[in-house]
């Protein structure tokens, strides 16, 4: 009987890791995954409030997110999900359940309880049944959170926080790490002037809400085109769909980097959006222009002593 429990213990052990690693989608509307993008953003925790948002990485040790989005060094984490050790983790589920299934059929047919034919082919059901488990969960398997402590903040002069959507606040904070992102990330390209005229299109990633009436719609990086709707002064941009269909950042898509469509050279950081009908997102997306910034990120990094790509 212990060597049952074992098995069975240990089957269940794999099934809840399969569960709880399964990601949910995020930016609001109809967005789509953006894999692509995956070298270029993280995820930032505030643990004062709970709350996250997502940030570009600047820097191998530097990421740029909202001013919102960070409070205290010790209260502010960088995190992403890692896939890394996807396969050992899928093959010691499917090994466990081969050998739990083989032992409980055994031990069936030791004690009596079935015939063996019996027996061995309910043991060839449950390793069949655990294999076509694992392919169908292969792509959410092991995809575990890694966490990086943060040793300096800097949140840009220019931030008023708690203003409405008529304030020209410069919501901007560069977050360092205490310790070099995997080399899977790759800087964003920071480029001093980039054109933004209305009705050209930007492409925003991040690992927000896609639904604001369901919980858990979060946390896997997703992306969507949206169109310049018209500056509100020189240093912020308004973002729209512009097919109407309710697209745009919404709850963890704070920080998010907006792009120029082709490549990932940073235009704007998102730092709120605004809904109709009595939701919050969806209709607009307001941005902070990231080229008027770049004397401020630079004189940080050098400061932090980093290095990031800038395109002249």
């Amino acid at each position: 009987m212990s060597a049952r429990r074992v098995a069975l213990g240990t089957i269940l052990a794999c099934l809840s890791g399969i569960v709880l690693t399964v990601p949910a989608v995020a930016l609001v509307g109809p967005a789509r995954l953006a894999p692509e993008f995956a070298p270029y953003a993280v995820m930032v925790l505030d643990s004062s409030d709970g709350s996250y948002c997502t940030a570009s990485v600047i820097a191998p040790d530097v990421v740029l997110t909202a001013a919102h989005c960070v409070s205290g060094r010790s209260e502010t984490r960088v995190f992403f999900r890692d896939g890394e050790g996807k396969l050992v983790f899928l093959v010691a589920c499917w090994m466990a359940w081969i050998l739990a299934s083989a032992l409980l059929a055994l031990l069936a047919i030791r004690f009596g309880r079935i015939r063996p034919r019996v027996g061995i082919q309910a043991g060839l059901s449950l390793v069949l049944f655990g294999s076509a488990l694992a392919y169908y969960l292969w792509s959410d398997v092991a995809a575990r959170l890694v966490f990086f402590d943060v040793a300096a903040i800097a949140v840009n002069p220019g931030y008023r926080p708690n203003t409405g959507q008529d304030t020209a606040s410069i919501d901007l904070a560069l977050v360092q790490l205490r310790r070099p992102l995997p080399s899977s990330f790759k800087p964003v390209e920071l480029q001093q002037n980039i054109p933004v005229e209305t009705g050209q299109p930007l492409r925003i990633v991040g690992f927000g809400h896609t639904d604001e009436e369901e919980r858990g719609t979060s946390g896997v990086l997703r992306t969507a085109v949206l169109a310049v709707s018209g500056p509100k002064s020189p240093v912020l941009v308004r973002l729209t769909d512009p097919y109407g269909t309710g697209l745009g950042g919404c709850t963890g898509d704070s920080g998010a980097p907006v792009f120029v469509v082709g490549q990932p050279a940073l235009v704007a950081v998102a730092i709120r959006a605004k809904g109709n009908d009595g939701y919050a997102c969806g209709a607009v997306t307001e941005a902070v222009l990231a080229g008027p910034q770049l004397p401020w990120i630079g004189k940080i990094l050098q400061a932090w002593g980093a290095t990031a790509s800038v395109a002249q």
